[in-house]
């Protein structure tokens, strides 16, 4: 069936099409192609096309999006709207070069509204007023979110506090993604329907989260991305701001509450804790040997271990 919508939408006939999940994927002419479901709001539509013909323009890896033979960006198939991706990179599992190269990418800001992503202190503080008045509903159902929650909303408090009070300037106007892990692949990360636009910290920080644990040394990693990227004091800031503050934690917790994924999922946060907060400190102990940094109290009962 989904050969024949091809056919109709696209004027194209694969021999054919191997799905997984909810993605086609077929090759014509030794080129690789995958008709991926759309998730996002329509209104940000046109401002996710612009931005990849705009790195097309400039020669930046993109997967290109493949309008239908009527012009349109959506194709509706069985009333599920999907978008035609050539793409263009080798599939394997990215590096921090990927995301440090996508970086130095930047846009004007003005012409991205409706995928910007700015305000980090609002977006917080509004999920945690959430989170906080979900947990007085339905936290009892929850032992290890009520065992674990109060400890995370406190780190984020501690990074709007942070943002409030120390970054005089966010710029918005790199692309980044909504999330970025350490497994992630090119087929995702080179996807414009991930894009939105944020600070250029905003990846970079997500990535070494992810590693944190595997890579406990994460020091050479952060001074090279400092220097080699020529980073002012804030954006180092935001740079650890990102770092600490828990996604992975919430990520979950939402998952959870949406019975998407079983509560134990969580021990593994809550049984790492202290080896994050030690890798964290020694992150914190570095920066603060090359820019004032605030002081951070929950920081302070916890022994300094030096890796570098």
């Amino acid at each position: 069936m989904m050969i024949n919508a091809l056919k109709y939408y696209y004027n194209i006939t694969p021999q054919e099409i191997h799905q997984k999940d909810d993605k086609y994927r077929f090759n014509i002419n030794n080129q690789r192609f995958i008709l991926y479901p759309y998730k996002r709001s329509e209104e940000e539509l046109a401002e996710i096309y612009k931005l990849q013909k705009y790195l097309e323009y400039i020669g930046m890896y993109c997967h290109k999006i493949i309008p239908n033979k009527e012009g349109q960006i959506l194709t509706y198939i069985n009333k599920i709207p999907y978008i035609l991706l050539n793409v263009k990179i080798e599939n394997r599992i990215i590096t921090i070069n990927d995301i440090l190269n996508m970086s130095n990418i930047t846009v004007d800001e003005r012409e991205y509204k409706k995928i910007k992503r700015a305000n980090w202190s609002k977006l917080w503080s509004e999920k945690i007023d959430y989170i906080e008045n979900q947990i007085e509903q339905i936290g009892n159902k929850y032992p290890l979110i009520r065992e674990s929650i109060d400890y995370n909303i406190g780190i984020v408090e501690n990074c709007i506090q942070m943002l409030n009070n120390e970054i005089s300037n966010i710029k918005t106007n790199t692309i980044s993604h909504n999330r970025i892990n350490k497994n992630i692949t090119t087929e995702e990360f080179y996807n414009p329907i991930n894009f939105i636009i944020d600070n250029k910290i905003r990846n970079i920080g997500e990535y070494l989260k992810t590693i944190m644990i595997e890579e406990s040394n994460l020091i050479p990693l952060i001074e090279q991305t400092i220097y080699n990227n020529k980073l002012n004091n804030d954006e180092i800031k935001l740079l650890f701001i990102r770092t600490i503050y828990p996604s992975t934690y919430f990520d979950k917790y939402e998952k959870i509450i949406e019975k998407k994924l079983p509560e134990k999922d969580l021990e593994s946060e809550i049984k790492n804790i202290e080896i994050k907060e030690q890798i964290i400190n020694t992150i914190y102990n570095y920066l603060k040997t090359i820019i004032n940094m605030p002081d951070i109290e929950w920081l302070k009962r916890k022994d300094v271990i030096q890796h570098w």
